[in-house]
């Protein structure tokens, strides 16, 4: 695979000037649905017309990051008691981390329940089997929101973790919330923690 640079010499077709040479350079590139741009991404660019007619390889990991930063907005309505059990599984694993640390936490959750089979089958459990904790803590306490804004490729891992535990996004955040409380607050030393507290330590303190 090739490797370009600025000012690379190459040929295209163009629909409008034929066989040209083209010259690599560094332009903002919207995304054929109209639905954002990549920008300062390398091009290969007609010699005549200046239309962009090549994308090398080597620029494709941008585009794929430009795209994933189309975020989706989501909103749970959870009791207060699951939103404070998330920010001390946060604090747990990490005591400075920010509220940053909410959703990459949950999403590995969401994801190693995706691919692991036991753990889904233990979320599907704890909505059947309402917990007596969070369940008084429902009736006596205030509905906080959480308000999250996600990758498409996780929105969607979420919307096939809601399709196999057969469970709405609501319940799967609360289900998710309460098996953090059995494997990062109530034991002595949380589970996977060297690993979360990786995670914790990219996304900022």
């Amino acid at each position: 695979m090739k490797l370009f640079r600025p000012g690379d010499k190459s040929r295209a077709v163009c629909d409008v000037d034929g066989i040209v040479s083209t010259t690599f350079e560094y332009r903002d590139v919207p995304f054929a649905d109209g639905k954002g741009q990549a920008k300062d991404i390398l091009v290969g660019a007609c010699d005549k017309c200046r239309r962009v007619l090549s994308i090398p390889p080597q620029s494709t990991p941008a585009i794929k990051a430009a795209r994933e930063k189309a975020d989706i907005s989501i909103e749970a309505s959870l009791p207060a008691v699951y939103a404070e059990a998330l920010d001390l599984a946060c604090y747990r694993i990490a005591p400075g981390s920010s509220r940053a640390f909410r959703k990459p936490l949950l999403m590995y959750y969401v994801h190693t329940c995706l691919v692991d089979k036991k753990a889904s089958a233990r979320v599907t459990k704890i909505v059947r089997r309402p917990d007596r904790f969070f369940t008084e803590g429902e009736r006596v306490g205030m509905n906080k929101r959480l308000s999250l804004k996600i990758s498409p490729h996780a929105s969607a891992e979420i919307d096939d973790l809601t399709k196999r535990t057969k469970i709405n996004r609501t319940q799967l955040f609360k289900s998710l919330i309460i098996k953090m409380r059995d494997d990062i607050i109530t034991p002595k030393q949380p589970r996977n923690l060297r690993v979360l507290q990786t995670i914790a330590a990219t996304v900022g303190r």
